[in-house]
């Protein structure tokens, strides 16, 4: 069978290494490897199963946490012909009708009976919806208007469907096309309402066929996946390349448990978003700061050093000498500090690869320096994830790397990134009129501004849209300046303002640890962390940070007043992404009066009537 959809890729791979680990997940406490050939069995039995209950080309949607059966669902609606509709299950009733109805889906996949309610409990259900399959507990009583049945009758209708009709799921299987719909992928939507991003077996195909050729897999090679497979990135860059590659790939047990979880599964691979990489920097920092005075004299001569040798590898990437110079004190170095570090994150990773957001120099060459490498990329879900990325062998920070092989990528007049190749959406879901303005001859508009540096890397600015231009005429670049404060350890979240604004404001957020810590060092005496917002010493920090970040900044882009907020943002408060990323429009409308109360009356009256 020839590769060109990810079910001929997943069907040959359960074939050709049957016996070889594909997943482990946690059972009773215990990681439990799954080999290809029972992966492929599970599969086989769900997707018998959905051919009594769907036809070729229809959407069912999937509402569940990261867990096998997301995976093992995923693959049965592909093999059957499909279409999948990711869905996040921290989504509220009203945006999960609004995805199922505008889908068309007429399945669903719930984690269990709470999600079920989310769909069944409104008046109204999505017009489209035939069946609903629970994944975990019980359908008694739950709902007559459409049928429900649970993930263990799914498998049973399976395995009888292959007994009685066996060439009805190979006839879906082998009908599978490379422009196949294999997927709907609704944008999280930092503004406006979510959109539907159309993308096909070939384009998935061709990121997982491109990051290979980029990427030095091993035969043995081990990912950890904690992002949602809701998210493209985790869906296309974890689930689909482990498919791809042949890697195995372990679920954690969840975000808060990924650091206990890295020790007990030592990935060698890891997919990760900024936030997780700048709370793992914020937390080494600060076990660094409790060591003894001694250790942390020896900890600070190996960065020192480490960085040297970094710099100059970034400088001069095949110079030998360098290498030769270093090497020494670098075997030292790592022998007494690096591999220490190391081993709180499993002590095996070679790659990790950071995405969704920018990654800030200052926590990337931490890593590097440490003998933990992220390589960054970029990409967006109507790229179905990375159109450029770093490679372990070229990785230059500060930037998102080459394009892939067979994407092509230019610098519109005004700045704007645009993408055109085979990992390209084909469109908006039932929605003309944003395709017409995305798509323009084959180029994607991606929204973001960016640059070409001498050597052929992308380097990204901001996302068009979130530019702020001052009442002066200013154009200033937020990300770039948020991206700055990354890392520092008493800050955990930034938002900067000022559109239309005689000058820059920012709303900042604390990392309680960080500052608990700050205070310990320096003697503050506190009762509740949380009481430290309105700390003056605290303040008196914060401001000293921020006025050493404006100093490498134009006048214009420096921040001129700020407020400590008492809450940091959040996903479940609606501020965050389910990959972290800050949703401007709502937490501007939402802090709109302490924004105002940072600008005098006349800048306010001016800016209103603009």
């Amino acid at each position: 069978m020839t590769e060109e959809t990810i079910v001929q890729v997943f069907w040959n791979r359960v074939a050709t290494t049957p016996d070889r680990t594909a997943i482990m997940h946690k059972v009773d406490g215990t990681y439990v490897p799954v080999s290809w050939g029972e992966h492929g069995s599970i599969v086989e039995q769900i997707a018998a199963g959905l051919t009594n209950l769907m036809e070729t080309g229809e959407h069912i949607a999937i509402m569940s946490q990261s867990r096998p059966a997301w995976t093992w669902a995923d693959m049965a609606v592909l093999s059957c012909g499909g279409g999948t509709i990711p869905i996040y299950p921290t989504l509220a009733p009203l945006e999960v009708h609004y995805l199922v109805d505008h889908s068309d889906s007429v399945g669903v996949f719930v984690e269990n009976e709470r999600q079920a309610r989310k769909i069944l409990d409104l008046e109204e259900l999505p017009k489209k919806l035939r069946f609903i399959v629970v994944i975990d507990g019980s359908v008694t009583g739950i709902e007559t208007r459409v049928k429900c049945l649970t993930w263990d009758e799914l498998l049973k209708s399976g395995e009888m469907t292959l007994f009685e009709n066996p060439k009805q799921l190979s006839n879906r299987v082998e009908s599978v096309a490379p422009d196949s719909m294999a997927s709907v992928v609704y944008t999280s939507g930092t503004t406006g309402v979510p959109k539907g991003v159309m993308l096909s077996h070939r384009n998935i195909h061709s990121v997982c066929a491109a990051m290979s050729q980029l990427v030095g897999f091993e035969a043995d090679d081990l990912s950890l996946s904690f992002l949602p497979l809701s998210h493209v990135y985790e869906r296309v860059g974890g689930q689909f390349l482990a498919i791809y590659q042949g890697l195995t790939m372990a679920y954690a047990e969840s975000m808060e448990l990924v650091p206990k979880n890295l020790v007990e599964v030592k990935p060698t691979v890891l997919n990760g978003v900024p936030r997780f990489y700048e709370k793992a920097y914020q937390r080494v920092q600060g076990e660094m700061r409790k060591m003894p005075a001694a250790s942390q004299i020896l900890i600070r001569w190996a960065l020192a050093l480490g960085k040297r040798a970094e710099k100059y590898k970034q400088q001069a990437p095949n110079d030998d000498l360098v290498r030769q110079i270093y090497r020494q004190e670098l075997r030292v170095a790592d022998r007494m500090v690096f591999s220490k570090i190391r081993k709180r994150f499993g002590g095996r990773l070679r790659i990790m690869v950071s995405g969704a957001a920018p990654l800030s120099d200052d926590v990337q060459s931490f890593f590097n320096i440490i003998g933990m490498q992220i390589v960054e990329g970029y990409g967006l879900t109507e790229t179905s994830a990375p159109i450029s990325c770093n490679t372990p062998e070229t990785n230059k920070l500060g930037t998102v790397g080459k394009p892939l092989p067979g994407v092509e990528v230019k610098i519109a007049s005004d700045g704007e990134i645009e993408a055109k190749g085979p990992s390209i959406f084909s469109g908006y879901y039932k929605n003309p009129e944003a395709t017409s303005e995305a798509l323009h001859d084959g180029w994607f508009r991606t929204g973001d501004i960016g640059e070409f540096d001498k050597d052929g890397y992308l380097r990204i600015t901001d996302r068009k849209k979130d530019i702020i231009i001052t009442s002066g005429g200013k154009h200033v670049a937020p990300q770039f300046i948020e991206n700055m404060f990354k890392g520092e350890p008493l800050i955990s979240n930034i938002l900067v303002h000022g559109d239309r604004r005689k000058y820059i404001t920012a709303l900042i957020t604390l990392n309680k640890d960080g500052v608990a810590s700050f205070c310990r060092e320096h003697q503050i005496a506190f009762d509740d962390v949380d009481e430290l917002t309105h700390n003056p010493k605290v303040r008196q920090e914060i401001e000293r940070l921020v006025a050493k970040k404006n100093d490498e900044l134009a006048q214009f882009e420096r921040i001129k007043k700020f407020v400590i907020l008492d809450a940091d943002f959040s996903a479940e408060s609606d501020e965050l992404t389910p990959t972290f990323k800050l949703k401007r429009k709502k937490i501007t409308e939402k802090y709109q009066k302490l924004l105002n109360d940072l600008y005098d009356v006349s800048d306010l009256e001016v800016a209103a009537h603009e």
